[in-house]
């Protein structure tokens, strides 16, 4: 089939063809317009095209094969903690970022540090401060994930408790 034939089509069909692929997608951070454009590209490309006859049919199936390939590539997000609260949130909040970089302010880091449980302590020590990605740790570690984001988030609630109590 002609290139002519298929970017007639497009030009003809681009509204329709994009508002189907916003009703199959439930995640606004994916472009429908991506999409579409991206699924006429590898049509273009392949150089067999369908027949006109079938072309519609083809786009539709093309496009709904796309946005499904989008959600089983795409890796699910974890949350880190229940709060989604980091260290640097917590010396932010109490007032002991500024102090920080002072020998007594390291001094009560270490402290509240060292009031945590062993696994407490090395899940924050590996993913605050070492940049260690929670799955990794669970991996690595073996051991499940939830497990390892509960030790982490009790770890944070006792760092904000000991640094606010504190104040640095």
């Amino acid at each position: 089939m002609p290139k002519r034939h298929i970017t007639s089509f497009l030009s003809t069909e681009r509204n329709r063809l994009t508002g189907y692929v916003r009703s199959l997608l439930s995640d606004a951070s994916v472009d429908a317009e991506d999409v579409v454009h991206d699924v006429f590209l590898k049509i273009l490309e392949r150089g067999d095209s369908p027949a006109p006859e079938y072309l519609t049919a083809y786009v539709y199936r093309s496009l709904k094969n796309r946005v499904t390939d989008l959600y089983r590539t795409r890796r699910p997000s974890v949350s880190l903690d229940e709060g989604g609260e980091s260290l640097l949130d917590i010396l932010k909040s109490s007032d002991a970022y500024e102090e920080i970089t002072s020998q007594e302010g390291q001094v009560a880091l270490f402290d509240a540090l060292e009031k945590l449980s062993d696994i407490e302590r090395r899940v924050v020590i590996a993913n605050e401060l070492e940049g260690e990605t929670m799955r990794h740790l669970a991996e690595s570690w073996d051991m499940p994930l939830n497990t390892l984001l509960s030790h982490k988030s009790r770890a944070m609630k006792k760092l904000r408790k000991h640094l606010t109590r504190r104040s640095i």
